[in-house]
């Protein structure tokens, strides 16, 4: 099958922050962005898994002392009905040397 139309967005989530840090998060990372869900006063925070933001992350993870249960790579694919593979930049295999965290895949045919 032909490679017509995939789209993937990759970011690092941090699953489970208080509000100081989910707001902290948002001013210091550039594109992160907070999920509106907010569940027993947690927040979900995603940031663009990007070169630019590599070393932001992992500091900001490192920092805040964050578990390493509280975090994933979220890989997020839409693709057309005639996609049949995607291949996931290496940046995610680095992040994954610095913080084993779970991957976590979201796939939608569009």
């Amino acid at each position: 099958m032909e490679n017509l139309n995939t789209d993937a967005e990759i970011s690092f989530r941090f699953n489970h922050l208080d509000k100081m840090q989910a707001f902290t998060l948002e001013r210091e990372i550039l594109g992160a962005f907070r999920n509106n869900h907010v569940e027993n006063n947690r927040y979900v925070v995603c940031v663009p898994l990007t070169d630019k933001n590599f070393d932001d992350i992992n500091d900001y993870y490192v920092r805040q002392r964050v578990e390493i249960d509280d975090c994933d790579i979220f890989i997020s694919v839409s693709a057309d009905s005639g996609t049949n593979s995607i291949d996931i930049p290496t940046i995610v295999n680095r992040m994954l040397k610095y913080i084993d965290c779970k991957l976590t895949f979201s796939f939608t045919v569009v």
